[in-house]
């Protein structure tokens, strides 16, 4: 099984990031790690924590394929986090964060999958009309981006609906 992240329903085939199961843990794993570091505002916080909800751990080996166009991009500062997402993932690339994992990402595997990524997000010029609000709309008043943004005591990674990614992996 694998995971597949495409820039919109239209874009898949050659410009699609395809990566096993257990890659797509890493690559999730790097960015929350990332991302929780740097993120400072509200709607940076909230792209973290719907990326942090990709967790196969609770939803599902294969199960967390997404288009860029589909995230939670507020549509006033949709430049903004596009640049925050590209700093997240040079970030990830910089290793920031991984001292509190358990293990050492395999660099010759992963890299290539945050070159990719960075180029799908570098070429995403349109989002998903309301997709932000549906989101929030579902999630319950007790979910992490409904009250404050909580972390990891742990790791200090942004919480999502099932916790820590970073602990659901160990």
């Amino acid at each position: 099984m694998a995971n597949i992240i495409g820039r919109n329903p239209q874009s898949c085939s050659r410009e699609c990031l395809q990566m096993s199961n257990g890659l797509t843990d890493v690559f999730v794993n790097v960015l929350v790690l990332s991302g929780s570091a740097l993120a400072k505002t509200v709607s940076e916080k909230r792209l973290i924590v719907w990326l942090a909800e990709k967790d196969q751990s609770r939803v599902g080996a294969g199960t967390v394929d997404f288009d860029l166009w589909e995230m939670p991009w507020d549509s006033n500062t949709f430049e903004e986090d596009r640049a925050f997402l590209l700093r997240v993932v040079l970030g990830a690339k910089e290793r920031l964060g991984w001292e509190k994992l358990d293990y050492r990402p395999n660099e010759d595997m992963l890299f290539p999958c945050l070159d990719h990524f960075s180029e799908l997000i570098s070429g995403l010029s349109q989002i998903q009309p309301g997709a932000l609000e549906e989101w929030l709309a579902e999630s319950d008043p007790s979910d992490p981006v409904m009250s404050g943004f909580p972390r990891c005591s742990r790791h200090q990674t942004l919480l999502s609906i099932f916790g820590c990614h970073i602990c659901n992996n160990l």
